[in-house]
């Protein structure tokens, strides 16, 4: 070690690197032996001390030192080990396996109900049960996993919106935040632009804004922009699908325009929800309403917008006289 000679009998190093061999082999078996050939339950027994007194003396909770008694003792029901009385005070015996600890030891919160419910669902899933219940007593490592961690959050989101009951209470609590909704609805725009999109592509055809079917027949050089080439991730991000988005627009405009006859049919959609939209708004005003709030601001408005729809009724008129099929 040092070039000092040192009794390997007695110096604590050596001592250290023994315990640890034998932690190292045989895991919790090691915790258990100390326990059970220390402690009484009932009884008191000459030589040995409570449960109480051995935590009291280890400084952990009297919990633990019982789940390891009980431990100890479902193994010697099952011939592993010697029942716990006939072990003798700070004398070793042979030990287990160290990975057959786990079907005996009771982790903390197990014999709870919540306890029961974690172990079912950890088993039910396949997971080990002891670490879903350590999970569930360090939640702010929880929540640092999932903030640090795209496939825990993912994880943690599956199993929140698996169960129709848990979905709606998140849901509720999430939406109560007017941050959170903020974020919600600009993550389903992008999802709904990104669907769009994708739909586009694959499709090789797009609804115009005024409803119509329109062939874009895209070329290589379109399908090879930056902008499609961005979205083909599996996430990509808000600003990426919004220029693919806005991409596919400028092709479905270029494609409208490029057909005549599409484009004055585009047009005269466009204007004819506009007048429908426009006539509906006035229709729905009620004249008593307007008489309690009129002023001269109101009248000049209204002036205004009659002078508008005139002229172009005036306009409609005279492009119908020399060109009666635009209109018909």
């Amino acid at each position: 070690m040092t070039g000092v000679d040192v009794d390997p009998l007695i110096d604590p190093v050596f001592s250290d690197a023994r315990r640890f061999g034998g932690f190292a082999s045989a895991g919790g078996w090691t915790l258990g032996l100390m326990v059970a050939r220390s402690i009484y339950r009932n009884e008191p027994v000459a030589g040995r001390i409570s449960a109480k007194a051995f935590a009291e003396e280890a400084g952990c909770a009297v919990d633990r030192v019982v789940r390891h008694w009980a431990a100890w003792q479902d193994a010697a029901r099952d011939g592993l080990v010697l029942d716990a009385l006939t072990l003798v005070p700070g004398i070793d015996t042979d030990l287990p396996e160290g990975d057959l600890w786990s079907r005996y030891y009771a982790p903390p919160g197990a014999s709870s109900d919540k306890g029961q419910r974690v172990m079912a669902e950890a088993e039910a899933i396949g997971a080990s049960y002891k670490k879903a219940l350590e999970i569930t007593g360090h939640r702010p490592a929880m929540k640092a996993a999932i903030w640090g961690d795209d496939q825990t959050a993912e994880a943690a989101r599956e199993a929140l919106f698996s169960r129709p009951q848990e979905r709606a209470a998140t849901l509720a609590r999430a939406l109560t935040d007017p941050d959170t909704r903020k974020v919600a609805k600009a993550e389903q725009r992008r999802l709904d632009r990104l669907e769009y999109v994708r739909r586009v592509l694959q499709e090789q055809a797009a609804k115009s804004p005024a409803g119509q079917a329109v062939e874009l027949s895209l070329s290589p050089d379109d399908l090879a922009d930056e902008r499609l080439d961005a979205i083909r991730d599996t996430c990509p991000e808000h600003d990426a699908v919004d220029n693919a988005y806005d991409y596919v627009q400028e092709l479905l405009e270029r494609a409208v325009r490029a057909d005549p006859d599409l484009f004055v049919r585009e047009q005269r959609a466009r204007f004819a929800r506009a007048f429908s939209a426009t006539s509906k708004n006035i229709q729905a005003i009620d004249p008593d309403d307007l008489m309690a709030v009129a002023d001269d601001s109101l009248v000049d408005s209204l002036t205004e917008l009659q002078t508008k729809v005139n002229d172009l009724a005036a306009t409609l008129r005279a492009v119908s006289l020399f060109h009666p099929r635009v209109i018909s």
